[in-house]
Formats: C-alpha cells, sequence, structure tokens
C-alpha cells in the first residue's frame, strides 16, 4: 500500500487540464407550430405526421439535496431542465441521501434516481458492477437487491452469469466487454461519471495515511494504519452522510458497508491493488479437482469482542447463513453447493463447478458471524442488534443518530488499529465538515470538498489534501419496473440530456473522469474504451424520440403516438 499526496493543481495539470471551462448549456426555444412536430429551435428538424395520443406520464425524479450533495444537485436540476426541454414533464423530488439509498434499493419508488456507487478495492474485479448491479437475479432486483433499475434482459443475464464462472481470464475479459456494450445499448442507467477522490485530513494530528483507490481516506487500511501525533487516542473522522444501518445482513450503502467491515472480520480482505490477503484465514486457500474443492486454513487465537472464541463452525455456519439471508451478497453462494468444517482450523467449499473470482467475490466478501449470537433470531435482515458483536480491529462503542458513531479498538485483534478510538461525525454537508477541519474538531474527511474549499486547504499550512483515483461511478438510474420507462428509446433519450463533461469540468472542478460504462477507465484491464458513448446532445434526444413513435403537441409537450411501440431492450 503507497500514500498518494498530490494537490488538485498538480492532478489537473498531469491530467492535461489548463483549466476549467464555463459551464455553458444550450437550451432550445419556442414550441413547434405544428401537432405532433417536436419544439422548433435552429437545431430541430423532425417531422412526423403520426397522430398524438396520450402524453408521456410526468417523470418521478429522484434527487439528492443541495446539503447531501451539491454537485450531485446541481447536475440533476440542470438535467431536469434538459428534460423539460425535449418535451418531459418532471417532478423535481429532494431527498437526504439514507431517504434516497431506501427509495432506490428498497421501495424502488422513482422514475428516475440519483445516486452513486462506490468503488472499493473488492470492485476492482467486474462481479460487483456487470452482475450484482445489473444481472436480473430475484435477490437483485428485489427489495434491498443493488439493480435498482430493475433491469432484466435474458441476452445480457446469460453473458453476466458465465462471466462469473469463467475461469479462463481472457475468455472473461471478453465477456466482460460484451456486457458493458449491451449495458451502453440499452441505458439501464446514464452512466455519468466517475467521481476521484480528493479528502483532506490535519498531518499534525495523524501520519502513515492510506489513501486507496476509490475509497481516498475512507480506506479500512486507513482506519487501523493511521497513527496519531503525540499523546492524542482519537481519530474524528468526518462524513457527510449519516449511516443508514450496521447490520451486515443488510450492508446496501458504501457509507455503512466502511463501518460494518470494520467490526466484522472476514476471511481475506482486497488490498488497494485489488488483490485478495488472508486475513481470518491463516494463509491461501488450496484448490483441489480441478477448482471444485477450495480448502481454507483459519488463523488460530481469534475472538469474538465478547470474548467467545472465533471456531472453524462459526465460519463454515457464516457463510451458509449469510447465502440464506443476505439481500446484498446472498447470490454470491449459489456456486456453493455445501461449506463443511474438515478440521479444528479448517473449513472446505464445495463447489458446483471451479469459477475464477472464488476468493475475491466469496471469501473476501462475506462476514464472519458469532454462531452463538444470530443463530436464533428469526429475521436476521431487521434485526436491531444494540452490540454488533463481530471479531474486527474495532468493536462497537455507542451509535447516537446523527451525532456520532462510536468504535474501540480490539485490543486482542491480530491486526489491532494504531488509534484507541475512532468516532465517526455525519456532518451536515461536506462544507461544514471542512470547517471543523480547519478548526480542529475533526481530524480527517472522507468526501471531496468543493472546489473553492479545496484551493482555500491548500494554502493551509494545517491541512493537507490527497487524492485517489476511483473506479466508482455516479449514474442516473430508470426504473423499468415501471411502463414509461419500459422503453429503451425513451431511456436513451434521457441519457443524451444529460451533460456528463460539464458536470466533470465545471462542477467537480476536473477531479474525475466522464464515463459511458459502469466499468472505470482506470480499471484498464476490465474497462471496455468502444461502447456507445451517449454526450449530450438535445437534437440527438429528440431524434430517438421520433424515430420511436412519439410526438410533440402545440406547447411542446411529449406525447406517444399512434405509431408507438415500446421496446424493452435493443439487439
Amino acid at each position: 500500500m503507497r500514500k498518494h499526496t498530490e494537490s488538485r493543481r498538480d492532478f489537473l495539470r498531469k491530467g492535461g487540464i489548463a483549466g476549467v471551462a464555463g459551464l455553458s448549456v444550450s437550451l432550445a426555444g419556442c414550441p413547434g407550430a405544428d401537432e405532433g412536430a417536436a419544439p422548433a429551435d435552429d437545431s430541430t428538424d423532425i417531422d412526423t405526421d403520426a397522430e398524438l395520443t396520450e402524453p408521456v406520464p410526468e417523470l418521478d425524479f429522484v434527487m439528492p439535496t443541495e446539503g447531501s450533495n451539491a454537485e450531485r444537485h446541481e447536475l440533476s436540476l440542470l438535467a431536469a431542465s434538459s428534460f423539460e426541454e425535449v418535451g418531459f414533464e418532471i417532478n423535481r423530488r429532494q431527498l437526504d441521501f439514507e431517504t434516497q439509498v431506501s427509495v432506490a434499493l428498497v421501495e424502488h419508488d422513482f422514475d428516475i434516481n440519483v445516486i452513486g456507487w462506490g468503488g472499493t478495492p473488492e470492485r476492482i474485479d467486474p462481479q460487483t458492477f456487470i452482475s450484482d448491479l445489473h444481472e436480473g437475479l430475484e435477490s437483485n432486483v428485489g427489495p434491498g437487491g443493488r439493480n435498482s433499475p430493475g433491469y432484466d434482459n435474458p441476452e445480457y443475464n446469460e453473458i453476466a452469469a458465465e462471466q462469473f464462472l469463467t475461469v479462463d481470464q481472457d475468455r472473461r475479459q471478453e465477456l466482460v466487454y460484451e456486457a458493458q456494450e449491451i449495458l451502453a445499448r440499452d441505458q439501464p442507467r446514464t452512466y455519468i461519471a466517475n467521481e476521484d477522490d480528493m479528502h483532506a485530513y490535519r498531518p499534525g494530528n495523524f501520519q502513515d495515511i492510506v489513501p486507496t483507490m476509490g475509497e481516498g481516506l475512507n480506506s479500512f487500511w486507513n482506519m487501523i494504519e493511521a497513527t496519531p501525533v503525540g499523546d492524542r487516542d482519537t481519530l474524528r473522522f468526518g462524513y457527510p452522510t449519516e449511516i443508514t444501518s450496521l447490520n451486515p445482513m443488510q450492508d446496501m450503502a458504501t457509507p455503512d458497508r466502511q463501518w460494518v467491515r470494520v467490526i466484522y472480520d472476514r476471511l481475506y480482505r482486497v488490498t488497494d491493488e485489488g488483490v485478495p490477503q488472508p486475513w481470518a484465514a491463516a494463509d491461501d486457500p488450496t484448490f483441489e479437482d480441478d477448482g471444485e474443492t477450495v480448502v481454507v486454513p483459519i488463523r488460530e487465537g481469534m475472538t469474538f469482542h465478547d470474548g467467545e472464541p472465533v471456531t472453524a463452525e462459526d465460519i463454515a455456519w457464516s457463510f451458509e447463513y449469510f447465502g440464506e439471508h443476505s439481500v446484498t451478497y446472498g447470490g454470491r453462494m449459489d456456486p456453493v453447493e455445501e461449506v463443511t468444517v474438515t478440521g479444528d482450523h479448517e473449513v472446505t467449499f464445495h463447489l458446483e463447478q471451479a469459477f475464477a473470482p472464488f476468493v475475491a467475490n466469496v471469501l473476501a466478501q462475506i462476514y464472519i458471524f458469532p454462531q452463538h449470537v444470530w443463530e436464533d433470531i428469526d429475521d436476521p435482515v431487521d434485526q436491531d442488534d444494540e452490540d454488533y458483536i463481530g471479531s474486527g480491529p474495532y468493536q462497537f462503542d455507542e451509535w447516537r443518530l446523527e451525532e456520532e458513531l462510536r468504535l474501540d479498538a480490539f485490543e486482542d485483534h491480530f491486526q489491532a488499529p494504531n488509534v484507541d478510538r475512532i468516532i465517526r461525525v455525519p456532518g451536515a454537508d461536506v462544507s461544514t465538515l471542512v470547517r471543523m477541519l480547519e478548526e480542529d474538531e475533526i481530524d480527517m474527511v472522507g468526501a471531496t470538498p468543493s472546489v473553492s474549499a479545496q484551493d482555500r486547504l491548500e494554502e493551509d499550512p494545517d491541512v493537507e489534501n490527497v487524492f485517489a483515483p476511483t473506479i466508482a461511478f455516479f449514474k442516473f438510474a430508470y426504473n423499468m419496473r415501471n411502463e414509461v420507462m419500459q422503453d429503451v428509446h425513451l431511456r436513451r433519450a434521457l441519457s443524451y440530456c444529460v451533460d456528463k463533461h460539464a458536470y466533470v469540468e465545471d462542477m467537480m472542478g476536473g477531479v474525475g473522469t466522464v464515463t459511458h460504462s459502469p466499468i472505470a477507465e482506470v480499471n484498464e484491464f476490465w474497462h471496455n474504451p468502444d461502447v456507445e458513448q451517449f454526450t449530450f446532445d438535445l437534437q440527438a434526444a429528440r431524434d430517438e424520440l421520433a424515430g420511436a413513435g412519439y410526438g410533440w403537441d402545440d406547447d411542446g409537450r411529449l406525447h406517444y403516438t399512434e405509431d408507438h411501440e415500446p421496446q424493452m431492450f435493443l439487439g
């Protein structure tokens, strides 16, 4: 693991960005005079004689509040105006982060939802972004699953399933490339940007900082390796949203996961380079029977936070229990036929067939539970555990909602952290946390400040900015459970209305990369650079709609026509 520190200006200079262009969006003018024609502007040349039928329903556009995420809020408002410019009616519904996660992943109560997916090192392998977020498995599309659009394309599902079980990496790369091409074609989401991290901390308070790709200072490794300067014993960590749940069976939002994983151990931990390394496992696994049998040696001497020993029985039970109940990762256990205890410190996994990413996508993803705590719980997903007993490097102390989460170092852990206590502070917004950092009320901020705040922090001798590239992506999701979103041409038209370049260059100050795929460019082996691209083009949006049997009334309002036949997927 490495420390990488540079100023935002240095980063932009290296990226070849000389300056930030001014925001320039040309919105069309007056509506067309002829019924059935698109609103008229200088570039519009659409004519349809098809008779208009009912108007396209108003779209429920769920977006973050300005306090929750100012940049995404700004892009949402800009996109909403563009949607209206091409004829849609938009209901702008602004929600705080916790509510938005519930609306997106549990209630599925939206037409368009604006949210990002974190880019932890575990996600360098494409399984999460290719399968979990897009494959039409019941565990993915149901409440709590990650496929919030409800995307269920049989052609895509076949490819996503095959890549998961493919051992040959070159063949798997071909499948992942093909999956990205289909996603770009079908647009269940508008893939907007990979948002790099520029986080800040006080070097006079902590040293040995470990920002990692995709997470910056939120890194698991940073939490255990950051070392206090002098006699301080507490790390005060600021983040602009509250935690939704510490129940590992839920584990839906990235801000939750970042803290669940320090309380609960896993057999393997993925490094900042995406490589699984032994953690609760004593060594690398042994593969037998052509990869269909995987033997894992278990570290000796581990205990849970309540003093009970961590046994091989706990670990085998945890994997089967998680596979049965987890809404997020339960599907990872589908290829596993059985987990058996084959020694006092050994667990063996029997697979239906060998597959390459088993260590990274199963053994390094599932938490170790104390069986004696969880075995009698009827509904583990809804369990409100006030103790949160795991075996990880931190143990739960106290959680005061919207005030702070306190975790104490677990001194009996084989890799106990360098700080005695960590306090997570959920600020009202990033600017509030930045002010708290400047005033030495907190030690680190795990979110990217505004461009002006970054400039100010660079001039502060008591603060240091760190940069970390990301594989995370920010997107608009389209709820294909709703009839209005079941037309691929409508989704594609909406994607043409999103100004990705303005978002990255103007709103993010160049700290990020425009994307047209869920796999980031920095993830070179898995990223397909040749997928169809959707750049801001209102004329292309109108062309897409007109060609699919939509028309406009005299007020520029979008209607279906008698020629309209919805098409769920292309191809």
